[in-house]
């Protein structure tokens, strides 16, 4: 689900929304009228074809999960996790297209997988004993809910965004503990199924047509993004900006500047709006991501 462009009207002394369309998406910049604002349209459109770069992998390994389950059902077999740890392959191939990334993989719904309410099939990357960056090794989390320590990914954001709203989500940056300690970002996509197969019945006796199901939730396909390896990408987009300018998440928290006004992982005390707090112009990033790109007036020749 992706972003969806609006018009606002507005009198001359207040703030207006300038909508442009791109070939990737849309990018939605707010600008104060009377001001000598910068054009954030071009590296806001650039940190989104970021974002969807990495969401491309993402998707494929969703699409090969949802495959896996399809061909389940039509054969009338269980996905296992010996079957589903048959798309291993597939995950180090997308992981390695990503080279940012820490890890990768799906994460499925409560009793898609047979016998378990919970479970992963998520490899991170690990360099080999000769300095391969490229070996990888499987995730093991405790996922048993008697354990006091499970980990219960049934209510993390990353998980429950797209499996309640149905869209892509970006959660982070932060600090994952739970994985290999390091400060990521997280890049999720809903996978959903099709219906099971029908049964063959003979023609005589074939029930009445029913109504197509609603897809099955079989859970989310992720990457855990190293902010190390990013954020020097999204810096050099940002440098790009002749004026200051920080990008932030819904969540008021900072994931880069060009400047050290704003220190990386701390939070503003308000989400950027043209006209406070020395800003002049935001854009909407979108790509599912809630990020904000803004500048300040750029200083005087």
């Amino acid at each position: 689900m992706g972003a969806t462009a609006h018009h606002e009207n507005h009198q001359e002394d207040e703030n207006r929304w300038e909508t442009r369309e791109y070939k990737e998406g849309t990018v939605t910049t707010e600008t104060g009228e009377g001001r000598g604002v910068v054009d954030l349209d071009v590296p806001g459109s650039r940190v989104r074809a970021v974002l969807e770069g990495i969401f491309g992998p993402v998707a494929a390994i969703g699409a090969a999960f949802a495959a896996q389950r399809w061909n389940c059902l039509a054969a009338d077999t269980a996905l296992t996790p010996d079957r589903l740890s048959g798309m291993r392959e597939i995950i180090w191939h997308q992981l390695s297209l990503l080279a940012a990334a820490d890890g990768a993989g799906v994460v499925a719904a409560p009793s898609v997988v047979a016998d378990k309410h919970r479970h992963l099939e998520w490899w991170q990357r690990t360099a080999s004993a000769d300095g391969d960056p490229d070996g990888f090794a499987r995730i093991r989390l405790n996922l048993d809910p008697e354990s006091i320590d499970l980990y219960d990914y049934l209510d993390m954001d990353w998980y429950t965004v797209p499996r309640l709203e149905g869209c892509r989500h970006v959660y982070g940056p932060y600090v994952d503990f739970s994985g290999a300690d390091r400060y990521v970002l997280t890049l999720t996509v809903p996978v959903f199924g099709r219906p099971a197969p029908a049964a063959k019945v003979p023609a005589a006796s074939a029930p009445p047509p029913r109504p197509p199901a609603d897809p099955e939730f079989l859970g989310v396909a992720g990457a855990d993004i190293r902010m190390s390896h990013l954020e020097p990408e999204l810096l050099a987009i940002l440098r790009s900006v002749p004026a200051a300018a920080v990008l932030v998440t819904a969540e008021r928290r900072v994931v880069a500047a060009n400047t050290p006004r704003w220190i990386s992982g701390t939070r503003l005390d308000r989400l950027p709006a043209p006209g406070a707090d020395d800003f002049a112009a935001v854009t909407k990033i979108g790509a599912d991501s809630g990020w904000l790109l803004a500048a300040t007036t750029p200083p005087h020749p």
